[in-house]
């Protein structure tokens, strides 16, 4: 093997032959910085010939973690997952320090340093997944993921949930004009469904009838391909069917009454943009812009906060928790959200406190 320096752009670069089965060729590589990276490089790949799986890049396990992960998971977990492993190839170009804990240690506590403690579990447990499965398929003999620790921020306090109450939505959707995004923003608001399960809808998916939404998908917010825009819903308790308040249903049949005068209009269209569901960034925007025009015409004390569209999840939630005693139960509230009773009491858990005391209030008043 031989190592070289290219006089016109100052990198080193080897070469050889090289015969596999048979069959003699030139194997090249270009690029590095010094000669002694060049060297390194070199003989990673000699020991890659002797065992190719012991010696695989980064890229070429998360290849091959992909292909098998997504016959194994939702297609809404490995979409996420491609998400976070694109920052992660970048970051682990130097297979190296892939296999290193210690460095997987420092990149997770610069992480730690710079980001919220969600973020840093996302990276932390896809690179736990990566190992796992590059142990178990060969690529690795131990797993550098065991020694790796993030903190568990016992001490931080955790960040106040926003929501909107009903007369602060009010303000926000008086200011959406597009009459397809004012439907989405109250559909998100008033049934308290996920962005991804509202933007998956199609008019099969309304019964005029019975006044019900039924959710049974989620749209792919990321890398869609023509004709394959949704996929199973996040968990089993997603599947569920949930009935509209007048407010929302006659506006929906306002909308209804307006697609169907297009010309390809059928029942498979999506709600929410036609052919094909609307762009998340075209969501992102006009709701935005809804909360700036909502406020440029409030005094600071009146203004509404600006929030994101999740959480008009969050404020249909914290709606239904504060009006429990109106005959319905966090039974009723969890079914409509598609979530579990554990699930709406630890995410919600500061609510059902107020709701609780309310209860409390009601009974010294009550029983005298």
């Amino acid at each position: 093997m031989t190592v070289n320096k290219d006089k016109k752009t100052g990198t080193w670069y080897y070469h050889f032959k090289i015969t596999i089965d048979g069959n003699t060729q030139w194997h090249k590589k270009r690029g590095f910085l010094t000669k002694h990276e060049c060297l390194l490089a070199e003989e990673e790949f000699k020991l890659s010939l002797q065992d190719p799986i012991q010696y695989a890049t980064f890229e070429q396990i998360v290849k091959s973690y992909l292909a098998n992960w997504s016959n194994q998971v939702k297609a809404i977990s490995v979409n996420t997952d491609r998400y976070i492993i694109i920052k992660l190839q970048n970051k682990f170009r130097n297979t190296q320090d892939f296999r290193d804990y210690r460095k997987i240690q420092i990149y997770i506590n610069e992480l730690d340093s710079k980001y919220s403690k969600t973020y840093v579990k996302k990276i932390y447990y896809t690179l736990v997944k990566i190992c796992k499965f590059a142990v178990l398929y060969g690529y690795m003999s131990t797993n550098p993921m065991d020694r790796v620790r993030f903190s568990a921020r016992r001490d931080e306090k955790k960040k106040e949930m926003k929501f909107w109450e009903p007369d602060q939505f009010k303000l926000f959707i008086n200011e959406i004009h597009d009459p397809m995004m004012h439907l989405l923003y109250s559909t998100l608001y008033y049934m308290g469904c996920r962005k991804g399960e509202a933007m998956a809808l199609t008019w099969k998916d309304i019964d005029f009838y019975r006044h019900t939404i039924t959710i049974n998908k989620t749209c792919k917010m990321r890398a869609r391909e023509p004709g394959n825009y949704t996929t199973p819903p996040k968990t089993k308790n997603s599947y569920r069917t949930i009935t509209m308040p007048k407010i929302l249903y006659k506006e929906m049949k306002e909308w209804k009454d307006i697609v169907m005068g297009f010309s390809e209009y059928s029942d498979d269209f999506f709600v929410f943009g036609g052919c094909q569901p609307l762009p998340a960034e075209t969501v992102r925007r006009h709701f935005k812009k809804g909360i700036y025009d909502a406020n440029i015409k409030l005094i600071p004390q009146e203004q509404i906060p600006e929030i994101r569209i999740h959480d008009l999840r969050h404020s249909h939630a914290s709606y239904l928790i504060n009006h429990m005693t109106n005959g319905f139960t966090d039974f009723d509230i969890a079914k409509r959200l598609g979530d579990t009773v554990d699930t709406l009491h630890n995410t919600y858990a500061h609510w059902f406190k107020s709701a609780d005391k309310g209860i409390v209030d009601f009974m010294d008043d009550d029983i005298q």
